[in-house]
């Protein structure tokens, strides 16, 4: 028995939450719980029945209503039944009639529930109700019924608005968050790039001169300085990787793990001049005074410029050159010197143009005579929350 009174309650839960809609389960529990209560008084007033035939047919269309409104999805057909049902009360009319609230109720869910047309035509219909048995069928106060129709139209039509302004609100909010996501993914999938980018190259450096090491010169202490530096290479990619996954896991409350930046622009060289490839790196200004943000674009902007020289450049050469002023500047070129520009089919290019371009910055580059340049112009400050920092 219980089992059966848990499942009946669930399902008339179930259409009561259908009935409304869009709207809440209050809702629709709230003005059908009113409908019945103002049929029950409807025909309370009534009695005894001088006009039974009336009250039944009015009890009647009621009760088709009430089931039609919790079997069927919503219609604006539901609202003619209640009409009907009133019009059939109305032909017995009785002092201080409740029925014509049914009207003030069909008003409100038309203008809440449907189009503006149908609210309009709804709400015509009962005050035409209202006006034309106020006129002929006896009904008392027929003026402050049609004030009270109008007043429903209009308190279930400031329903629809702001329901409409939610679901505008809530639509906006979905649509920043995907944004937000969208964006937060590209920024995943830049730093993961860069860090793979960069530690492969390397790698593949170290282990290309171990092997020319052991087959050329037979120098096995160069091979195994060589493989150590690949160890090293490989083992900072791992830490950078976990790192990124940490973050993507720990909570807002952890203290972020700060990332690489310009002072670190030292030590990346040397990696790559450890790996076999010829930098010149020059700076002007100091680099610990960036912001972090700036610091950081700075060295995955060297990081993935440099990874590139070992991919596409013929000769394992570049220069580095960074200067600090009202703005950050950086240049790094390479002989490339294959006649024509590298391809720009990959990923790297463009998640150094997004780097820059978020914080304001530009990032351009070009082939010419022979030379491939990466140029990167960054705010020396970016704007939080309206300071400069």
């Amino acid at each position: 028995m219980t089992s059966f009174t848990a499942d009946l309650g669930a399902e008339l839960r179930r259409r009561v939450e259908r009935a409304g809609g869009d709207y809440p389960p209050l809702y629709p529990a709230v003005i059908l719980s009113a409908s019945v209560v103002v049929t029950v008084v409807s025909v309370a007033q009534r009695y005894p029945f001088d006009r039974p035939g009336w009250v039944i047919a009015g009890l009647v269309l009621a009760c088709v209503t009430l089931v039609l409104d919790l079997s069927v999805p919503p219609s604006s057909f539901v609202c003619f039944t209640v009409l009907a049902s009133t019009l059939c009360f109305l032909m017995d009319p009785v002092p201080n009639d409740a029925a014509p609230l049914q009207l003030i109720l069909s008003a409100a869910i038309g203008a809440a529930m449907y189009s503006l047309r149908t609210g309009i035509r709804v709400v015509a219909l009962c005050i035409a109700l209202v006006v034309g048995f106020g006129i002929f069928g006896g009904l008392e106060s027929p003026a402050l019924y049609a004030l009270g129709v109008a007043c429903g139209w209009l308190i279930g039509y400031m329903v629809l608005i702001q329901k409409r302004l939610s679901d505008n609100r809530a639509r906006v909010l979905r649509e920043r968050a995907d944004r937000a996501a969208s964006d937060e993914r590209r920024r995943i999938a830049r730093e993961i790039h860069d860090v793979i980018a960069h530690s492969l190259s390397i790698t593949m450096l170290n282990v290309t001169g171990a092997r020319r090491a052991l087959e050329q010169d037979r120098d096995v202490d160069e091979a195994i300085d060589a493989l150590t530096d690949a160890e090293r290479q490989g083992r900072q990619a791992m830490s950078e990787i976990r790192t990124i996954v940490h973050v993507l896991g720990a909570d807002e409350s952890q203290p972020p793990t700060a990332a690489p930046g310009g002072r670190d622009l030292t030590a990346l060289i040397d990696d790559y001049r450890k790996a076999g490839v010829h930098v010149s790196y020059r700076v002007a200004g100091d680099l610990a005074s960036l912001p972090d943000p700036v610091s950081a674009a700075l060295y995955r902007i060297t990081q993935e410029s440099l990874a590139n020289v070992v991919k596409h450049s013929t000769a394992n050469r570049a220069a580095v050159n960074v200067t600090v002023d009202d703005s950050v500047e950086i240049i790094i070129e390479n002989p490339h010197l294959g006649g024509r520009a590298r391809d720009r089919g990959g990923a790297g290019i463009d998640g150094m143009t997004q780097r820059a371009a978020l914080l304001g910055g530009t990032l351009e580059t070009r082939h010419d005579d022979g030379t491939w340049m990466v140029h990167a112009t960054l705010p020396a400050r970016v704007m939080t929350d309206g300071l400069s920092v």
